[in-house]
């Protein structure tokens, strides 16, 4: 099988998983949406972007570095490697977890998520982490069945336990949390449990590993920092400036703007094995190759959100309800941001092979705090809206500095790409 009919079909296995994996929340979200009050969304929405934030400091992100040195397996102790990475997850966690304790009254009054959840918070932070391990490591080694069916099934248990809490107990917005949090918990501990079983993991923690991995992941801190606040600090400024409900019905358009990044998360899971791969002695075709791939994808991507803008209203009738049809506003501008998300994540990854991340972190933090400010001066004036608007200006300017580093720390054909198409027609 050459390798673009291999990159078709794992993207296709990809989209198809990602597609169960949010159709599911999606079909949860109308049931949600008619059963709880805007203000309970709202502290879904909370507890959400809270975990945003919190994924800054379980684990430091070095999850990308277990991905990336996959490639070299064969040079190290890798199994050995994968345990450093996750002694480092555990005394960041714990960390965290002192942290949020010494200060849940604080941080509650701020989120208003009660403190218990705060805790509860950390540690399904945490166990993120781990799956995100146990299905990098199946995205590097190209078993997309084996990742979707770990990701559906996850989904799928998410899924029914919140229908059993909030419709059946009765549980409000703390069923959904429930069902969030246990589900998250059982399948952590599958993700270990599989790791041990296929041999990728040696809970011996070297020192040497240790530096690595917090090498690669310490200089992302301010990246997902910076991400939290372009994709979810809005959540906070909305609930402060405007209330709980105006946050909860932002949350629900935020939500299905989420379904943009189906099929370009999917295309990039194909995408990066295939193309770590391809850049270890590229050719020069193998680079327009690359490029010429790349350009039709922003294309469709740029369609695509040209669509759900103009069927938002439809879209939030049909999935939300009518006390929500205040969220198709910003769920236009919320679209746009999302293809620029995907678009994004395209160009990041040179920059991610290259293990060249530090400039790539201030550019998101550059680009959340532009973000952040833009939403403080457009919400007072528009509304909900104004951090749509604010969300897609961020999304942008992330999307063309981190293209524009790219190309400096890994020079790609861009525009030659073009040039030859033309001249060849």
């Amino acid at each position: 099988m050459s390798s673009s009919s291999s990159l078709v079909k794992n993207a296709a296995v990809y989209s198809a998983s990602n597609i169960l994996n949010a159709v599911i929340p999606f079909l949860l979200l109308p049931v949600l949406t008619r059963v709880l009050t805007p203000g309970d969304y709202g502290v879904i929405a909370m507890f959400t972007s809270l975990l945003g934030i919190l994924g800054a400091f379980t684990g430091f992100s070095v999850q990308g570095a277990v991905n990336v040195r996959y490639v070299d397996r064969d040079k190290i102790d890798y199994p050995r490697y994968v345990g450093s990475c996750l002694f480092i997850l555990l005394i960041s966690t714990v960390t965290t977890l002192v942290f949020v304790l010494l200060f849940k009254n604080s941080l509650s009054d701020f989120t208003d998520i009660p403190p218990f959840w705060l805790v509860l918070a950390v540690l399904v932070s945490g166990c993120t982490f781990l799956t995100q391990i146990r299905l990098g490591i199946w995205l590097m080694s190209k078993k997309p069945f084996v990742y979707g069916t770990f990701q559906a099934s996850q989904s799928i248990f998410n899924i029914g336990l919140s229908l059993l809490f909030v419709l059946l107990l009765h549980k409000g917005y703390q069923g959904r949390l429930w069902g969030q949090t246990l589900s998250v918990m059982a399948f952590a501990l599958a993700a270990i449990v599989s790791l041990r079983i296929d041999g990728w993991l040696n809970f011996k923690p070297c020192w040497k590993y240790i530096r690595e991995g917090l090498a690669f992941g310490v200089p992302l801190v301010p990246h997902v920092i910076g991400a939290f606040l372009v994709s979810l600090a809005d959540r906070f400024i909305i609930n402060k400036l405007l209330g709980l409900e105006a946050a909860g019905i932002y949350m629900v358009a935020a939500q299905i703007g989420l379904g943009m990044t189906l099929f370009s998360d999917a295309f990039n899971k194909a995408f990066v094995p295939w193309i770590y791969e391809s850049l270890v002695n590229p050719s020069k075709e193998t680079k327009l190759k690359i490029v010429r791939l790349t350009w039709i994808y922003f294309g469709v991507a740029l369609l695509f959100a040209g669509l759900v803008a103009l069927l938002s209203h439809t879209i939030i009738s049909i999935i939300a309800g009518v006390v929500y049809t205040e969220a198709a506003k910003p769920l236009i501008w919320l679209g746009l941001g999302q293809a620029f998300g995907g678009m994004y994540f395209m160009v990041a990854n040179y920059i991610f092979y290259t293990r060249k991340t530090v400039l790539l972190s201030w550019i998101t933090l550059l680009t959340g705090c532009v973000g952040v400010l833009l939403t403080w001066i457009l919400v007072p004036k528009f509304g909900i809206t104004g951090a749509g608007l604010s969300f897609a200006f961020a999304m942008c300017l992330r999307f063309l500095m981190t293209w524009y580093l790219a190309n400096r720390v890994h020079p790609m054909p861009w525009f030659e790409a073009i040039t030859d198409n033309l001249i060849n027609k």
